[in-house]
């Protein structure tokens, strides 16, 4: 991998974080706030996934396999979610 890709997505990483920090302090909605944050936390780890690990470069078969744990992550949430109701 180019020196310059890894220097864009570390660059995308440190305003990411920045950005988190920003909107802690500025936006007042508990549910905007919880929905900026987990986006940016989302592309971070898409981000990492991608370029960090190499998966870009993985037969489909492996990037197919590294959805489960995703799935896995999501049916805990839901859960949690449902218990709270």
């Amino acid at each position: 991998m180019r020196n310059s890709v890894v220097v864009v997505v570390w660059a995308y990483m440190i305003a990411a974080v920045l950005t988190e920090v920003e909107s802690f302090y500025t936006i007042a909605n508990v549910t905007v706030l919880d929905s900026v944050v987990s986006l940016l936390a989302a592309s971070q780890a898409v981000a990492i996934v991608l370029f960090f690990m190499h998966l870009k470069d993985e037969p489909g078969s492996i990037r197919l396999f590294a959805l489960i744990p995703i799935m896995f992550l999501s049916a805990l949430f839901i859960a949690m979610l449902a218990s709270l109701g």
